[in-house]
């Protein structure tokens, strides 16, 4: 990775590596994530899963699934 890549461009190279995180930072964005936090989140979880396979993907596709609701529980009245 260069060290001049914009945001824009780092997500692009991530997206590059499989399917999988094309469609992971494709429903990221989709749901108004800013670049900058989706390429948080996939530092902070490659860095806690060890790896950058299936395994930190999924891992985190249902970090994101879940404090979706939790925040949508928290910010909505019931």
């Amino acid at each position: 990775m260069s060290i001049h890549q914009s945001p824009a461009e780092r997500l692009i190279t991530e997206a590059a590596k499989s399917p999988q995180t094309e469609a992971w930072i494709s429903r990221q964005i989709m749901a108004g994530q800013k670049p900058s936090q989706i390429l948080a989140t996939l530092d902070r979880l490659c860095g806690k899963v060890g790896g950058d396979g299936a395994a930190g993907l999924t891992f985190a596709c249902a970090l994101v699934f879940v404090s979706t609701f939790a925040v949508l529980g928290w910010a909505l009245p019931s």
